[in-house]
């Protein structure tokens, strides 16, 4: 029976140092013209990139428009890949992360995609500054749609249309870092594994009532056979 693991990128997979929140307030001085210190500090924990670019373009003042959206994004990225490989960089890839992947792409019962609040080329470009982007087939992110909840779906689609395979709800699970993967995970029947290595501690995640709860994935052989229990 073939399983499918949807991971979330920030706070369970790799932590880029703040390079990613910095970017996003890089784009709304040069390309909304208000600067950072005006803004209340930045939500990200669970939060889509869509969801945070329409939030920004309020809290400025801005109309959402494609071409000022578009402009927007396009400065982020820029900003967003000089951060990443700037020699101040501080990122890190979390605990037990290199070790699982490996683990994970050499069974061939298992298809491991992503289901992220980055867009696609953010995604892209926080996976390939730590050499993951290999261990991922295709997935749902950021630019899919606004609400997380709304983004199991689209994973779903693109990775049966990826294996051609058909994945039941019990044979998914989601594993991230913040109670809005809980919820996208329940969105659509599918088990959550929750990760206490973002801004939320194991304790707090429990409250949210995932299936499982670990305070890392540092124990990647145990972890492996959790997933695929």
């Amino acid at each position: 029976m073939p399983r499918l693991l949807l991971f979330d990128i920030d706070g369970t997979l790799l932590d880029t140092g703040g390079a990613g929140g910095a970017s996003l307030l890089d784009a709304v001085e040069e390309v909304l013209g208000v600067a950072r210190e005006k803004l209340p500090p930045l939500d990200l924990a669970g939060a889509t990139d869509g969801g945070v670019i329409r939030k920004l373009f309020g809290q400025t003042g801005h109309e959402v428009t494609d071409t000022l959206v578009r402009q927007y994004l396009e400065c982020y990225l820029q900003r967003l890949q000089a951060r990443l490989n700037h020699s101040s960089f501080a990122g890190q890839t979390l605990p037990g992360v290199l070790s699982l992947l490996p683990l994970l792409m050499n069974r061939a019962d298992v298809d491991v995609g992503l289901l992220t609040g980055n867009v696609r080329a953010g995604a892209e470009a926080k996976l390939q500054r730590f050499q993951l982007h290999p261990y991922f087939l295709d997935g749902a992110f950021g630019d899919d749609a606004e609400d997380r909840n709304l983004l199991g779906p689209v994973a779903l689609r693109r990775m049966q249309a990826m294996t051609g395979r058909a994945y039941t709800a019990d044979q998914v699970i989601v594993i991230g870092d913040t109670p809005k993967d809980i919820a996208c995970a329940h969105a659509i029947g599918a088990r959550c594994l929750a990760v206490g290595t973002g801004h939320f501690a194991a304790s707090a995640l429990a409250a949210h009532a995932p299936w499982q709860v670990r305070e890392s994935l540092a124990e990647a052989e145990e972890v492996c056979e959790l997933l695929l229990s």
